[in-house]
């Protein structure tokens, strides 16, 4: 019985808990799924697009970076080079005000104090849509999600966090960072 408590107690405070680790590492255009190389190429990009592919907490995806307008793109893909959702690095001060009056307040109802190091729009649609959106074909009205990375301080310490919110405020996901392992002496 004790052994089923344990258990049951270590499942929710894990599901409760949830830690973002990241491995993102170069992989060649011959290792990319067709479906994603041209779903790329319809994009037409900028610059010369970047292959990573990437193991976290939510497995192994394939994503390509680019550039286009003056704004950093990535595209995530599934491991078989369906597309999962389309992120765009802006400036804070870019983003609507109503609402980054909304997520400030969650933030400031969440941590004491949190500086928000890093801005995300994201995006999730149909292949189609994804193509409207990235070509300016036609005003495309999608759902858009925010992501932000966050350095938040609860009790006494300082934590990095990885937020996605929707536009009201309310947040959709949440991991902290977990410590970066290295195999080398820190002094």
């Amino acid at each position: 019985m004790r052994i089923f408590v344990l258990l049951v107690f270590s499942v929710a405070l894990s599901a409760f808990s949830q830690q973002k680790f990241e491995r993102e590492y170069r992989i060649k255009i011959e290792e990319v799924p067709a479906e994603a190389k041209a779903f790329i190429n319809k994009c037409k990009f900028d610059k010369k697009v970047k292959w990573y592919a990437e193991e976290s907490q939510d497995g192994k995806t394939i994503e390509a970076k680019s550039c286009k307008n003056k704004y950093k793109y990535s595209v995530e893909f599934s491991s078989d080079g369906k597309i999962i959702d389309i992120e765009k690095t802006v400036k804070w001060k870019e983003i609507q005000k109503e609402t980054k009056r909304n997520i400030k307040q969650t933030l400031s109802q969440k941590f004491k104090k949190f500086k928000i190091k890093k801005a995300q729009i994201q995006w999730k649609t149909d292949e189609d849509t994804y193509l409207k959106l990235m070509n300016r074909a036609s005003k495309t009205t999608i759902k858009e999600l925010f992501e932000l990375i966050v350095k938040g301080k609860k009790e006494s310490s300082y934590n990095l966090y990885e937020i996605l919110f929707d536009t009201k405020g309310n947040i959709v996901k949440e991991l902290k960072f977990a410590p970066q392992n290295t195999d080398n002496l820190e002094f």
